[in-house]
């Protein structure tokens, strides 16, 4: 069995942040001796005296206190009196108190003290183990709340420095990002004179060709080339000064009611060649969702890209059927264009949405549409998803708010 000598005070990491022990008392003698009895030369805590409950409060109210020992019996104010004025002040009222007394230790005087707002009673002969255990504890209570103090204040500051940093980080990037669109913008523009002055450069050069009556069967093919490189190069500056528009809000038509019959009619009408030459099939039902609040030319543009690339990227062992539905979904209109094409291997969906990202060369284009339709619903707060079979067909789902 452990005797006292057996028992080792606790060694106090106070130097984190001082420790200050109020010891109250109205006789001088037993404030030393309760000083020694607790006292370790190693610790740091300092212990402050008091000789009355006036002095003790006002004390109290200048110090930062681990912990008050707060002797019961005083001339004037006692100690229970002392405990209620503590509790009553915010500054204090916080700050442990242990009472010290010789009174028996009867229920009634007990009672009183907790009410009054002790924390726990030391009796009178104090036992020195007991005595500097329960000090011990509090104390340890009070480093441990300055130190979570101290690591909160800290996870805040640096907290509030990471905000600061993300939102200069943003702000970089919005900035380059919108230097990025107006380059885009800029050059697309600045690039359509000299591309529309080769073009009527080309057929001048042609008529010309014609008048003098020359030779055309081995420059024709030339000709040709260049006519289609030019196309192709206009066909990119018109999809990146589209890319560039849909980063500007103001930019976007406003929302209005859109029929998807309506709509999807207007998009076959303006690539009835490209149906015909694919001998495609284009089937549609908007029963459960025939309309909704959306920019018309933004889904209007959706349309067109979802519903041209699944026929350009048919299969050549069947004909392309193109299958067009709504549906309400939630809070989100469902948009799903389902073909019977090429269909991608897993690895190659996500790619499919990156900016000139062309995963089937035999088929012409920018690879761009895609780019745009994602742009499209996700800066209206919508979701897109991709479901592919290689060899088997491709369906695009659309979450529009």
């Amino acid at each position: 069995m452990n005797t006292e000598h057996d028992l080792k005070p606790l060694m106090m990491h106070t130097n984190l942040h001082p420790v200050k022990v109020l010891l109250v008392d109205d006789k001088p003698e037993n404030l030393v001796s309760l000083e020694s009895l607790l006292s370790d030369e190693d610790d740091r805590i300092t212990y402050l005296f008091a000789n009355s409950g006036e002095e003790a409060l006002k004390i109290a109210l200048q110090e930062e206190l681990a912990l008050i020992m707060l002797d019961v019996q005083m001339p004037g104010m006692n100690g229970y009196e002392v405990a209620r004025y503590l509790r009553n002040i915010s500054r204090t009222r916080d700050i442990p108190i242990i009472f010290v007394t010789a009174i028996s230790e009867q229920e009634a005087h007990v009672i009183e003290g907790f009410e009054a707002g002790a924390v726990d009673f030391l009796f009178k002969p104090l036992h020195p183990f007991i005595t500097k255990a329960k000090v011990e504890a509090f104390v340890r209570f009070y480093v441990q709340k300055k130190e979570l103090e101290r690591a909160n204040i800290e996870a805040q500051s640096l907290n509030q420095l990471l905000e600061e940093r993300v939102e200069e980080r943003t702000r970089e990037l919005i900035k380059v990002n919108k230097d990025l669109d107006n380059f885009v913008y800029t050059a697309s523009h600045d690039l359509k004179a000299p591309i529309n002055n080769i073009e009527g450069l080309m057929v001048a050069l042609q008529e010309t060709l014609e008048e003098k009556q020359l030779g055309l069967d081995q420059v024709m093919p030339i000709m040709d080339m260049v006519n289609d490189a030019i196309g192709r190069f206009k066909s990119t500056l018109l999809d990146l000064t589209e890319v560039a528009k849909l980063q500007h809000q103001d930019t976007v038509a406003a929302p209005e009611t859109v029929n998807f019959k309506e709509l999807l009619e207007d998009v076959k009408a303006h690539i009835k060649d490209l149906i015909k030459r694919y001998d495609a099939t284009v089937v549609d039902d908007f029963s459960d969702a025939p309309e909704m609040v959306f920019s018309r030319k933004n889904l209007r543009s959706i349309l067109y890209n979802l519903v041209s690339n699944a026929i350009k990227y048919s299969s050549l062992d069947r004909r392309p059927e193109i299958r067009i539905t709504t549906s309400v979904a939630g809070e989100y209109t469902l948009l799903s264009v389902r073909d019977n094409g090429l269909g991608l291997r897993k690895q190659d969906q996500e790619k499919v949405f990156g900016m000139f990202k062309r995963l089937h060369s035999h088929v012409e284009g920018t690879g761009v549409g895609l780019a745009i339709v994602k742009r499209i619903v996700e800066n209206c707060d919508g979701k897109i998803e991709l479901e592919s079979e290689l060899g088997t067909g491709t369906e695009f789902k659309l979450y529009l708010k």
